[in-house]
């Protein structure tokens, strides 16, 4: 019996042939105007036609339909280069030069070949991929144009830099190193090196787009990431900065332990499906949330700060390579340190390299003293005591980053004066949990 419906694969292919042309004319569609003539219709059919005829060339298997669409494509972009030329005397080719693209992503659709079970694809994918991408350039081509004109050498230098970083060293660093019998892993410590540089440069775009606010957005989304990083570029763009600021750069290294504590809740939610972890982490978790608005409230309602400028990002580089080979030997260190205790002691030693790997990352802790308890490796009071110890050395490693960063002590004391006081608290939990008060 004949087959009259068409098949899903068929379907999928027609309506996605038309859509990654039709994606893009959509933008080009609200510029409609005598210069330009083709819109989504046009840009949505002319994928169609390439979907259509790359298809059907596999189909009955002879090239020849692929070969007339691709003329029929190169006639209709040449006649809208020669309209704008010699009708228009416009200037730019992004319409005719998208309108080919379109083409060929309806082409890449129609040569498509998922698996089986799958609907699409890596070429599907791909098409789907690249016209969005350029939807979002076109709809963003004005503020994209302005962000290219009012960047600095500088900072066009440190973002190829930073692409070269991850783009050609992320395939070539080994997971591991083996150091004896140690397997020491280098691929985190690069990863712990891309980290910073990249809060870096983003620590320097926001306190250019947003000059004072700036410095809080970074302390927060970089205290996400690595708290410890988010700290140690900050302070170095403190100290960049001819020092000025000292009560902005606190409340930043306030809102990175903040973030920092919160992260750590998420990571036990994830980790720990009992949720009994995360329901006593939860008292220190709101407890420090209240101390830091009240001493956000408090610094920023203070009128005497006399030396509370605007930070110049001229006097700064977007981001500096010396901080970050500092922070990852500092981590390199502290992590073979807690390696050897963990090997030689039980419960203790998991407590230890709590404290210890604290100094570091408090998050690579609770992950890894979360994965125990939920596999019935450690009872529940080692593993709050591993968590709530690693978070209070992660607090107060601040003031050594700060320290190291800046030898004065004007941002020093501030830290500390900060750090002291959340530590104080999570370690007060800690003694009533101890005393069984928090049962």
């Amino acid at each position: 019996m004949q087959e009259l419906l068409p098949s899903a694969d068929l379907i999928v292919k027609t309506f996605l042939g038309f859509v990654v042309g039709a994606l893009i004319g959509l933008e080009r569609q609200k510029k409609i105007d005598s210069g330009r003539m083709a819109g989504v219709r046009s840009f949505g059919l002319h994928s169609l036609l390439g979907t259509l005829a790359a298809y059907s060339s596999i189909i009955i298997g002879n090239e020849s339909i692929l070969f007339y669409a691709i003329a029929i494509s190169v006639i209709l972009v040449t006649s809208q280069i020669y309209y704008k030329l010699f009708r228009t005397m416009g200037k730019g080719f992004t319409t005719q030069l998208v309108f080919a693209i379109s083409f060929v992503l309806g082409v890449l659709v129609g040569l498509d070949t998922p698996a089986e079970g799958q609907i699409l694809g890596t070429l599907g994918v791909l098409a789907m991929t690249v016209s969005f991408g350029v939807f979002v350039v076109l709809w963003f081509k004005d503020e994209l144009a302005h962000a290219v004109e009012v960047i600095s050498r500088d900072e066009m230098i440190s973002a190829v830099e930073l692409g070269v970083i991850i783009l050609f060293l992320w395939p070539l660093i080994p997971e591991t190193v083996l150091l004896g019998t140690i397997q020491f892993p280098s691929f985190q410590i690069y990863l712990l090196i891309v980290i910073l540089l990249a809060v870096s440069f983003v620590n320097y775009l926001l306190v250019k787009k947003y000059k004072d606010r700036g410095i809080y957005f970074f302390g927060f989304f970089g205290g996400l990431a690595n708290s410890e990083a988010a700290v140690s570029s900050v302070t170095d763009f403190y100290v960049k900065s001819e020092r000025n600021g000292s009560g902005k750069i606190s409340l930043s290294v306030i809102l990175a332990n903040l973030a920092m504590v919160v992260r750590n809740g998420f990571l036990l939610v994830i980790l720990d499906t009992t949720f009994r972890l995360i329901g006593l982490y939860l008292i220190p978790i709101v407890a420090i949330i209240v101390v830091s608005m009240i001493r956000i409230i408090l610094e920023e309602k203070s009128e005497d700060q006399p030396d509370e400028q605007t930070f110049d990002t001229k006097l700064v580089s977007p981001f500096e390579f010396g901080a970050a080979l500092r922070f990852a030997a500092i981590f390199a260190v502290v992590y073979l340190i807690q390696l050897f205790l963990t090997d030689i002691f039980s419960d203790f030693g998991v407590l230890v390299a709590a404290v210890i790997g604290g100094f570091v990352s408090a998050g690579a802790v609770i992950a890894s003293v979360a994965t125990l308890f939920f596999t019935g490796q450690l009872t529940v009071a080692v593993a709050v005591n591993a968590i709530i110890l690693t978070t209070t050395m992660s607090v107060l490693n601040k003031m050594i980053y700060v320290y190291i960063a800046d030898r004065e002590t004007k941002l020093l004391k501030k830290v500390a004066r900060d750090s002291i006081i959340i530590a104080g608290i999570l370690l007060f939990y800690l003694l009533l949990l101890s005393l069984g008060l928090l049962a």
